[in-house]
């Protein structure tokens, strides 16, 4: 395991282990940017289409500076969807290199990789919402102690 990642962990887990979450959030932001430009792009096409005289080269131009908008902004995502992976991969090798009880790594995979609500890992594991609050709570401290013990 990466030292830089057992200082992260020993300093505050959470934060890293929420990264993963931050960045997921970031990316569908920017896909949801992405769906926007096109349906401009859409709206402006039917314009073209049926538009006429000099207005036609503006609507180009604008209808380019969409296409460019999308291809930068799917650029941007794949790029942070590598982060993402290679970043999950981290999180996973923490998890299952530095916790013992598979109920704790059960929670942490479920929140931190799959990006579940702690009501959801509840239903999930049929677990009462108090007790996966407490399983949060604990396994979060146990990654952290055995951290700092190996860094």
């Amino acid at each position: 395991m990466k030292q830089e990642n057992l200082e992260a962990i020993a300093n505050d887990p959470k934060t890293f282990l929420s990264k993963g979450r931050n960045l997921k959030a970031l990316i569908e932001a920017k896909q949801e940017h992405i769906e926007e430009w096109r349906r401009l792009s859409e709206s402006t096409t039917a314009t073209l289409k049926s538009g006429g005289g000099s207005k036609i080269g503006y609507k180009q131009g604008l209808m380019e500076n969409a296409v460019c908008n999308i291809v930068d902004l799917e650029t941007e995502i794949l790029i942070e969807i590598n982060e993402l992976v290679e970043l999950e991969r981290d999180i996973q090798e923490a998890i299952n290199t530095l916790l013992t009880d598979d109920r704790h790594k059960a929670v942490l995979e479920l929140r931190y990789i799959h990006h579940l609500k702690l009501e959801e890992i509840a239903v999930k594991l049929n677990y009462a919402f108090r007790h996966v609050q407490r399983l949060n709570g604990r396994a979060l401290a146990d990654l952290k102690k055995v951290a700092a013990c190996h860094g």
